[in-house]
């Protein structure tokens, strides 16, 4: 794209990008243009591979004499490249790490004039009448209130292949001293995700802790940036399908398809295409996040959690550049599963953001459904939600998610998986304390036995035993099923209508959970 504009000569760009030396590189080999800018204090010309200052008569103010002198003034400089008779087939690149605004403000009077002059000449089919070109590169997006005035592009991250050619010039350059030639790959792999500043920076911090540039030093730092950034958490996960108590279905149809994921080739044979993405949808504290987790784990990617919440920001325009970054930052460190908690919650609620928030949820939403679409392949997407009551029909539409699953109440049968998993040792009787826990969520059943043991434990020095754990059943405060029995309810009815069921068991319990029912073609109809 930024060829393609640069080509058409329009009149501004905005690119942001942290990398202003690899992204001034990549403009200037676009051949077909001369290049101005201000480096080193002096307005320069770029000629024979090197920016060379150009002298522009001023007039000296002690002698009112005209002469011949370098200059950092940009409207000198401006007003230079303004009298060139090749003019049009100029680009001025301003670096700009000032406010956005500022920087927008200064120049806005100028882009609109030269727009002004691009339209007359795109009228008029006068190619040689075409305005000069100025590029800004910014580490902010381009401020909503002069976007019109802008092609914006977002610079991306280098590619696996730019990365292992950086790999390879160290190698070389050190003859071999510093980086393991058959580790270049894996090297590159690491640095996925990686501006080219900040991979070399912890390419050469390997060398200096370790001797030679380490892709597990090289990865384990970038997750230590990402994780700083705060925008995308990025873990390798630990929970499989065997720590989670029940759900049987989800865990099959997730195991099914890994062999497809894992072999496209296989999929391709049969004609079908394996699942990708999953929104699971329930009551809290009933294991969707651990799904979600295992998941990636069985799929042997590393996990990247993020959320609306997280990309927000309260500088006009930042939030929505949040969104696309994590998005970005999702495409080249693929292949990965990525996780969005609080789906329901983060994605809702945006039909008045435009009273709220001038719009910012509704520009964020736009956002995300674009990234959501963009997708690679090689993304594996979960969701996690509690509610739906408020998400928009666009967020759920056909297509959007391959399969919506629900999970419920643990089952009885469930309750007793669960149980073992915290009790795994001991002399208990399971089903005793899987009756008594009956409505309780994972959650709920994890924290009674973890507070019983610490009070029992602490108090009397002895291992639990299953009448400790029955016994404090009745005071558990805060059941979920207690304080939102109806929302969970309707819970229940939606997933009957619309979605898959996560376990078999729990949609065997849909009579005992909406009590006694009376069927009709449409709907369910419960007594209390």
């Amino acid at each position: 794209m930024l060829y393609q504009q640069m080509q058409l000569g329009v009149p501004a760009l905005w690119i942001q990008t942290k990398d202003f030396i690899r992204v001034s590189e990549l403009v200037l080999k676009f051949k077909s243009r001369n290049y101005y800018t201000i480096t080193n204090g002096a307005f320069s010309l770029y000629a024979d591979g090197k920016w060379k200052p150009i002298l522009v008569k001023l007039t000296d103010p002690s002698t009112s004499d005209t002469i011949e002198t370098t200059t950092d003034n940009i409207a000198v400089a401006i007003d230079y490249v303004e009298n060139q008779p090749n003019k049009s087939s100029s680009t001025f690149i301003i670096n700009s790490l000032e406010d956005p605004k500022k920087t927008a403000s200064e120049i806005s009077g100028l882009i609109n004039h030269l727009s002004s002059i691009y339209r007359s000449s795109f009228m008029s089919d006068d190619i040689s009448a075409m305005p000069y070109q100025v590029i800004i590169l910014s580490p902010h997006v381009c401020p909503e209130e002069y976007s019109f005035l802008f092609v914006s592009i977002e610079d991306t991250y280098p590619s696996f292949e730019d990365l292992v050619e950086i790999v390879t010039h160290m190698h070389s350059s050190t003859n071999g001293e510093i980086v393991d030639i058959t580790k270049a790959k894996e090297i590159a792999k690491a640095g996925l995700g990686l501006n080219e500043f900040s991979f070399i920076n912890y390419c050469l911090l390997s060398v200096l802790n370790t001797g030679k540039v380490n892709p597990e030093y090289v990865y384990k730092s970038k997750m230590a940036n990402v994780k700083k950034n705060g925008i995308l958490e990025i873990i390798k996960p630990k929970i499989t399908f065997d720590s989670i108590g029940g759900l049987d279905n989800i865990k099959q149809v997730i195991e099914r398809n890994v062999f497809f994921w894992q072999n496209p080739q296989e999929a391709e044979r049969y004609g079908i295409t394996p699942i990708r993405r999953i929104l699971t949808v329930g009551v809290p504290g009933t294991g969707k996040s651990a799904i979600c987790e295992a998941t990636a784990n069985a799929l042997n990617l590393d996990l990247a959690r993020t959320g609306v919440s997280q990309v927000m920001n309260s500088f006009v325009g930042q939030s929505e550049a949040n969104m696309r970054a994590v998005f970005q930052q999702i495409k080249v460190m693929a292949p990965l599963c990525v996780w969005i908690d609080e789906f329901g919650r983060d994605l809702s609620g945006g039909a008045s953001s435009s009273h709220v928030d001038g719009g910012t949820t509704d520009r964020v939403h736009g956002e995300f459904l674009t990234g959501l679409q963009e997708l690679p392949d090689n993304v594996f997407l979960m969701c996690a939600a509690n509610q739906l009551d408020n998400l928009r029909p666009e967020m759920l539409r056909a297509e959007r998610f391959d399969k919506i699953f629900f999970v419920g109440l643990p089952a009885f049968e469930e309750r007793i998986s669960i149980i073992k998993i915290y009790l795994p040792e001991g002399d208990f009787n399971y089903e005793i304390i899987a009756r008594a826990t009956k409505y309780f969520t994972g959650a709920e059943i994890k924290s009674l036995i973890k507070h019983v043991k610490f009070d029992v434990v602490s108090t009397f020095r002895r291992p639990v035993t299953t009448e400790d754990i029955v016994s404090r059943v009745p005071t558990m405060r805060n059941i979920l099923w207690n304080k939102d029995k109806e929302m969970i309810k309707n819970l229940y009815r939606l997933a009957y209508d619309q979605w898959d069921w996560a376990s078999t068991l729990q949609l065997n319990d849909i009579d005992d959970i909406l009590g006694n029912r009376v069927q009709n073609t449409d709907s369910w109809e419960v007594k209390i």
